[in-house]
Formats: structure tokens, sequence, C-alpha cells
């Protein structure tokens, strides 16, 4: 210490307390003290107030060591009574029906304790408090719902009495205010945002440790404040509250049911809810709730999927309608289009959701890299191969084959990304520019360069990346070491400077045969590449997809000196993959974490 507390024993007097080894009451205490001392009005008497608390922490830890280790030595006989009873035959073992499950799960096996009394109005403080109370107690408990000035002015009424300059009386009046914001949820909700501000119910204190009804309080205030933005933004959640809300009997309409935004409306406010105690459940009907729980819970198909199913099969006759079929060519293929859809929804359901289960049931915790992410690799390698099949029909459906086994494994495997951390545009953002390129070819008269067994494996691969490229990035920066890192990334730009030196041979020729493998190779480093990239950022990702779409027209250019669109957009296209490999390795490097 710094000398700003004079004597150890002096800490106590500063904090107002007696001594106490209870590190929640030192807490309340420094948080009381810290209410009326102003570091920039007394600047001596903070450091005091703040050298006292760290000391009082420190003794609260120290004193239980030492207590813990007298407790060891005087209670060695009984140790050795108890060890004596338990090796003995008529020793049995007793557990009680509910004890294992609530040891797993990991809830406390006794219920909370009620919250202190309010002192007895024997002073006129006392009285004021009691009076307050009783007021803010009758305005949440009311039949008519109060205003939210009205409870916000009651409830800094309490807090303003002067019966609370007494430590004990403000630790018992904290805890009453929690178990009554508990008990008339949803009405106090306006008032949870103002209680963890006033005592200071803040997670990011790492010295904070809050009982039971405390925590379920943060957590009510979490719910609310999400739910608020939600109903806020969302048409379709201010229609699941009504339903939620209502009786489990009440009649949702059809259309409303098959709406997609009203399902992942309804799928976002049971996640929000979770178990659904009683402080989250406040707000809605626990039947309605358990009911579409239970809907949710059975293996079946979306909304949206009962619309693709619905619609899908129409587009097969269109197709074959607009080519001139006969009517019995057009029944026969809208025959075989709902055959197939119906195929595919039943591989989702018996299939796809098995296969999710067992995963995350079973595997999921125990997997290697290569069985959590080796669809990435894969999924990148199959582009070039593709490449090698004939241009027809029936190579795209052999192509289809092979990648549909990658699709199911990278959607399981996998979940979907988080919208905050990798939003939509974000992701979208990523997968236009092989898309915009490979589409740029045939409109600048590159013929034969891209084959439709090509198109289905680079379908394939960035959906592979859509889904699963924020984990396969998460990957291979956490999970793999430096050395393997730096390699990685110098063996993918030695892989762009020799693509940029094989296509470069087609300078001023006619596209060769083998340049749809040139093509597959730059488009499956273009989606490989962006794993190592992602040390850059959003911002320069943004910079480099951005500064790749405007290098286009200016490629225009310079396709009038080289003579060849594919060359001259190959090399730019490879160009932009250097650059950020380069960054990317530099980055490497300097960083001497790992």
């Amino acid at each position: 210490m710094s000398g700003f507390v004079d004597d150890g024993d002096d800490i106590w007097a500063v904090l107002g307390v007696e001594p106490t080894r209870d590190r929640d009451v030192i807490r309340r205490a420094y948080a009381r003290k810290l209410r009326v001392t102003n570091p920039e009005d007394d600047a001596e008497a903070f450091m005091r107030l703040r050298e006292a608390h760290d000391e009082a922490i420190q003794r609260a830890q120290w004193d239980w060591m030492w207590d813990d280790e007298s407790e060891e030595e005087d209670g060695s006989e009984g140790d050795e009574a108890a060890d004596a009873a338990v090796a003995s035959p008529e020793f049995k073992l007793v557990i009680e029906p509910g004890a294992l499950t609530t040891l797993l799960e990991g809830r406390p096996t006794a219920p909370a304790a009620p919250p202190p009394p309010l002192p007895d109005a024997s002073t006129h403080e006392a009285e004021e408090l009691r009076a307050r109370f009783d007021r803010l107690e009758a305005l949440l408990g009311g039949q008519d719902r109060p205003a939210p000035a009205e409870l916000t002015a009651a409830f800094h009424a309490v807090l303003n009495a002067e019966a609370l300059d007494e430590i004990a009386v403000a630790d018992a009046v904290e805890a009453r205010i929690a178990d009554l914001l508990l008990r008339t949820a949803p009405r106090s909700d306006p008032l949870l945002a103002p209680a963890i501000e006033a005592f200071r119910w803040r997670r990011t204190d790492l010295r904070f440790e809050p009982g039971p009804t405390v925590e379920a309080v943060i957590e009510r205030c979490d719910f609310v404040e999400g739910r608020d933005r939600m109903l806020a933004l969302d048409t379709h959640a201010r229609a699941v509250m009504e339903v939620l809300q209502g009786p489990p009997t009440a009649k949702v309409p059809l259309m409303r049911r098959l709406n997609p935004g009203f399902e992942i409306a309804m799928r976002d406010m049971l996640g929000r809810i979770g178990d659904g105690d009683g402080a989250l459940m406040a707000d809605f009907d626990a039947a309605t709730v358990a009911l579409w729980r239970q809907r949710y819970a059975r293996p079946r198909l979306t909304s949206g999927m009962l619309w693709f199913t619905a619609l899908a099969p129409l587009l097969a006759p269109l197709i074959a309608g607009g080519y001139g079929l006969p009517i019995p060519a057009v029944l026969e293929t809208y025959v075989a289009a709902t055959a197939a859809v119906l195929a595919v929804q039943l591989f989702y359901l018996q299939g796809y959701l098995r296969l999710k289960t067992a995963w995350e049931t079973h595997r999921s915790w125990r997997a290697g890299v290569l069985e959590r992410v080796g669809w990435a690799p894969l999924s990148l390698a199959l582009l070039p191969a593709s490449a090698l099949l004939p241009d027809t029909l029936w190579s795209a459906v052999i192509a289809a084959g092979v990648v549909t086994p990658v699709l199911v494994w990278t959607f399981v495997t996998t979940g979907p990304p988080s919208p905050l951390t990798h939003p939509l545009h974000q992701r979208l953002l990523a997968q236009v520019v092989p898309f915009a390129w490979v589409l740029s070819l045939p409109m600048f008269d590159v013929d034969d360069a891209v084959t439709q067994p090509m198109i289905v494996a680079l379908a394939a691969a960035a959906a592979v990346d859509f889904r699963g490229g924020a984990l396969s990035s998460q990957v291979w920066h956490l999970e793999i070491g430096k050395i393997a890192r730096v390699v990685g990334t110098l063996a993918l730009l030695a892989a762009a400077i020799a693509i940029g030196a094989l296509a470069w041979r087609m300078v001023g020729e006619t596209p060769p045969a083998w340049a749809p493998l040139c093509v597959a190779a730059v488009l499956a480093l273009a989606i490989g590449h962006r794993a190592p990239v992602a040390v850059l950022g959003e911002d320069i990702a943004k910079m480099r997809y951005y500064g790749m779409f405007a290098l286009f027209w200016i490629s225009r250019g310079f396709n009038a000196l080289v003579g060849s669109w594919l060359v001259t957009s190959a090399i730019w296209m490879l160009i932009g993959m250097a650059i950020g490999l380069i960054l990317s390795l530099a980055i490497e490097v300097r960083d001497r974490t790992r």
C-alpha cells in the first residue's frame, strides 16, 4: 500500500463496516462510499477508500486460506471416523431422484434465501423508507399499469431515503428491490436498467459476484433490451409476441404460419427465452410457449421449404413449354421435378437432420481439424477436377453428384455464421468477384473457357465458403501453427505466380484446350486465399474487392495491347490475390505472439 491507510485495522472504518470476509459485503460497502466520494473534490479520500477496498479483498482471500488449513488440522479425527463409516459394509449411498440432475446441470440444490426485512419503523428515517418502498411496491403490484415516469420517480425516492446511509439497510433494500423486480415482471421492466446502474450490477466488474436473484434480474434486462430491438425493427416479431402472449388454443392464420419471416422471428424469440424460467417467461403464456417449442422440436420442413416444394416443380414445365415440347413431355417434366424435390425434402428430414443431431451430440466435441473443415480444401480441389470433364450436361450431372456429399458434410459440421461478426453483405461481396469474372468471359467472346461442370463446382465451392468460410478462417488463424500458416501462404503465393505465368502463355493465341483448367485454378485460388487474408480486416477486404471492380474497366484498355480478355482478366485477378497474400504474409512475419 502507498500509505493512504496508516493502520491495517482502519480499513474497516474507511469502508464503514465491521471486519468481514464476505467479499459481497465489502463490494457493497465500497460502492456505497464511492457514491459520496468524488475523486475530483478529494483525491486523497478516494485513494484511501480504494486502498481500503483492495486490502479488505486481499484479507478475505488469505483469511479463507488459513481457515481451511486450520479446519483440516482440527477435523482430521472426524475425517478418519467418516472414512471408517464409509468403509463399513452397512454403509449405503442414497441419492435423491433429482439430485444427480441438479448436480450435472449446475443448478443450486437449495432455493434462494428470502430477502432480508426492512428495518422497523422505530425512527423517522426508517418510517420514511418503509413508506417509500410500500409506494413502489403498490405501483408494481396494482391492477393498473403505472406510467414509466411514475415508476422511475418512486424508485429514485427509495434510493434517496436517508435511512440508506447505513450499510445494513442499503444491503437489505438492494436485495428486496431485486426480489421485487423479479416478482412483478413484466410491469417492472422500466426499472431494470436504472436498478442495474444504481446498484452497479455489472458483469464487466471482475469483483462482482451476484446471487441468483440479481443474476436473474440482469438476464431479464438483457432479454427485454433484445426483445425491444426486435419489436422495433421486425413486424413479424410483433406478431410472434401476440401469439406467445395468447392462449394455446388461439388459431394462427395459415398464411402467417407459412410465412418464412414469422417462422424466423418465432425461432429467434424461443431461442432468447431459452429454458424459460420465471424471469424470462413473465411476458408469455407458458402453455403457448411449450406448444410452439414442441412444434419446432420435431423434424419438420420450414415454411421456406414448403414454398419451395410447391413452386419449384412449376419451373420445369414452364421451361419445357418455352422450348415448345408437347404436353405429355411437359407433364413428364413436372412429375420428374416434383419427385426430385420430394426426394430432397425426404433426405433433409430423414438424413440431414439425423446426421446433424448425431454430429452435434456425439462427434463435434472430439473431431479433428480435417474432420471439421476438410470440406474446404476438398471443394477447391473439385474445381480443377471439374475442368477435366467434357463440356456436356451429363458431365454437369456427374459433377453435381460428386459435390453433393461435400455440401452435406459442410452443412452438417457447421452452423450459420453470426450476422454480427460476419454480416451477410460482407459474405456476399466475397462471392461476387469469381462469378463476375466467369460471366465476363463469354460476354467478351472468350468461348470454351468455362464449362458446365465447372459452373456446378464453382457454385458448390461458393456455397461451402458462404456457409463455412468463417470457421475455416478461424481454424487457420487459431488452430494452425505460425510456421504452417507462413508455409501455406507462401504456397498460395507461388500458385498465383505459376498460374499467372501459365495464363501469359495464351497471349495472342486462341484459348488452348487447357484454358478451362487455368480458369478453374484461378477460381479455386480466388476462394482459397480468403483464409490467410482474413487477417487484413473487413475494411481492407472491401478496398480490395472494390479496387478489383474498378480495375475491371481499366483492364479493358490493356486488353487492346494484350489481345486476350482471358489473359488480361486472369492477370489482374491474380495480382489482387497476390497483393492480399503478401500483406497477410508481412503481418504473419511481424506477429510474434505465435
